[in-house]
Formats: C-alpha cells, sequence, structure tokens
C-alpha cells in the first residue's frame, strides 16, 4: 500500500454514528471505511476513450450501420 497523509473531515454526527457502528460490526476501522467509499467514488484513472465511455455502451438505440453521409459534399472538377 502506498504511504498515507492524514487529513480531518467534519461530518454530521449522523454520519459519524452509521460510521462507527459499521466500524463496530465489521471490524474495520472508520477511516478504512472512509477510504473505501471514496475510492469507490473517485472516477476511473485511465483516460481512453472507451474507458470514459464504457458504461454507455447499449444505452443508445438506434441502426447498427455505421454512420455514413450519403450525399457529396465536394464534386470533382
Amino acid at each position: 500500500m502506498a504511504p498515507m497523509k492524514g487529513i480531518s473531515i467534519k461530518l454530521p454526527e449522523a454520519t459519524l454514528e452509521r460510521l462507527r457502528r459499521e466500524a463496530n460490526a465489521t471490524g474495520r476501522s472508520v477511516a478504512d471505511l472512509v477510504r473505501e467509499r471514496l475510492d469507490a467514488a473517485a472516477p476511473p484513472s485511465s483516460d481512453s476513450v472507451y474507458a470514459l465511455t464504457s458504461d454507455l455502451a447499449g444505452s443508445l438505440a438506434g441502426s447498427r450501420k455505421a454512420a455514413t453521409n450519403e450525399r457529396r459534399r465536394f464534386h470533382e472538377s
């Protein structure tokens, strides 16, 4: 695991109590639970187009035919 730095955060009392109960029930620390949730909420570290759009696969309806432009914009002279 990479070296870690400490920070301080302020949480509503209800959130902190919920984290403490979960930490007690699972035998983990509150800090470990917070790290886990922050890591889960972080955007993917890859900058590829596929990584950025992979969650959109299958979400659009339409023809499977590749996009084409039937019109000729430039005429040969």
